[in-house]
């Protein structure tokens, strides 16, 4: 995958090449087994239909993928990202977009407020909820962004790989926060400056903040009901919720210590 290069490290190393090449260049995972990296949603509606996906998280970027068929909404510079590296003489459509696209057409005549039934099964766990669409579409749409090939989005890699459904916003703190610091801890230790005031965090969750609200603006043209904006809606709302109050909800964790 393509990493832009930044001042400071996020989660994940971001090993990348010049812009001029793909990701499937890039990235050439040894061969690995992808049953353990496999996580499965699956929605029961009121109305009896059932839903399953399964997600691997462990795919790489696909260029055949790239250059096949889809959806109008899909392609880059289709209200492109305003912080997307990636350019569009060389990308036919959105990573994330492509990966997303599957999902929000079973779910484009869905309402966010209808209610589901939702299990998610990893190679560790189970997890069983009832909640409206958008909290469990949000959700899968989480897992799916993170594990695709957008520069931005693929640094959230390590957190998926440790995926958590219905997190609160306190548990998502813990593990943004603390995946952060794991990361400045292992540049400490290679001989570079830590980030211990954790400003590069927030510097993410402003990308995060620029990416989300565009996206929101493909899947307008992508739905006629609303659960696909209002999961995206919400998860724009956490970046944001991040991104203002970091210190504020860091400080709650202090009667732990």
């Amino acid at each position: 995958m393509l990493v832009r290069k930044t001042s400071r490290r996020l989660f994940c190393d971001p090993c990348a090449k010049p812009s001029t090449d793909r990701p499937s260049d890039v990235m050439n995972p040894p061969e690995i087994d992808r049953r353990q990296h496999l996580v499965h949603y699956r929605f029961r509606l009121n109305d009896g239909r059932v839903l399953d996906f399964e997600v691997d998280r462990s795919r790489v970027f696909d260029s055949k993928q790239d250059h096949k068929p889809h959806a109008a909404w899909t392609r880059l510079d289709f209200h492109q990202c305003q912080n997307c590296p990636l350019r569009v003489d060389e990308f036919k459509h959105c990573p994330a977009a492509v990966d997303l696209e599957p999902v929000t057409a079973r779910f484009s005549d869905i309402f966010s407020h209808e209610r589901v039934e939702m299990e998610v099964r990893t190679p560790e766990r189970s997890y069983v909820h009832e909640c409206d669409a958008q909290t469990g579409l949000r959700a899968l749409l989480g897992l799916i962004m993170s594990t695709s090939a957008c520069p931005i989005l693929s640094q959230m890699k390590v957190l998926a790989s440790m995926h958590l459904p219905f997190a609160s916003m306190q548990e998502l703190t813990f593990r943004f926060c603390g995946a952060y610091l794991i990361r400045q801890f292992l540049e400490s230790k290679n001989g570079r400056t830590p980030d211990w005031e954790l400003s590069g965090l927030l510097d993410y969750f402003q990308q995060l903040q620029t990416l989300n609200e565009c996206f929101k603006e493909r899947l307008e043209s992508a739905v006629t009901k609303d659960s696909n904006l209002n999961a995206m809606g919400t998860l724009f709302n956490v970046a944001l919720g991040m991104q203002m109050s970091v210190e504020e909800n860091l400080e709650e964790f202090r009667q732990y210590f």
